[in-house]
């Protein structure tokens, strides 16, 4: 805040000094004819007239080039904040943007971790239900087994063809 009360002033004495410049070289020009003693003419018109003319307009010219020049060093300045405004709330946005990324990868971790642990349940589960329907199975008797073998040992084996209860196949249109 108060940068902008010295740039008011400097403003303002900006101006100031720009309309006391002009009004000053405006008096001196009327002076030299007009107001000059007679005898002092050829001084004031001289070389020491230019002069003094040119040491005052370095003068007034360096004084009214440092109040713009310290002009421009606020508005530099200014700038330069807003700039550093502006970066410290980028990259505030980038760190709250990189914070929410690593919040949702927490996130998707923990539902992957959650999801392994159920496939990891269930696998449990059908395993212990395996071996449960596997206890609960009667064993069979292997005596019964090697009866079952021999009796399809003396079976005999079924001629390829037509048995004799189907009718035969009739060609052409059919029904």
């Amino acid at each position: 805040m108060g940068s902008r009360i010295i740039r008011k002033i400097l403003d303002f004495t900006l101006i100031t000094a720009k309309t006391a410049q002009s009004f000053g070289a405006t008096s001196w020009k009327y002076l030299k004819v007009e107001a000059v003693p007679p005898f002092t003419v050829s001084l004031f018109g001289g070389p020491i007239g230019k002069k003094m003319e040119t040491i005052a307009g370095k003068f007034t010219n360096g004084f009214i080039n440092t109040v713009a020049g310290r002009i421009k060093e606020i508005d530099a300045e200014a700038e330069r904040e807003k700039q550093q405004i502006l970066a410290a709330l980028k990259a505030h946005e980038t760190k709250l943007k990189a914070e929410a990324m690593a919040r949702e990868a927490a996130r998707i971790k923990e539902i992957a971790r959650k999801a392994a642990e159920a496939v990891k349940a269930a696998k449990e589960l059908a395993d212990k239900q395996k071996a449960e329907l596997a206890a609960a199975k009667p064993k069979e008797d292997p005596k019964a087994k090697a009866k079952g073998k021999a009796k399809a040992k003396g079976k005999k084996k079924a001629k390829a063809g037509r048995s004799k209860k189907q009718p035969p196949k009739r060609k052409g249109k059919s029904k």
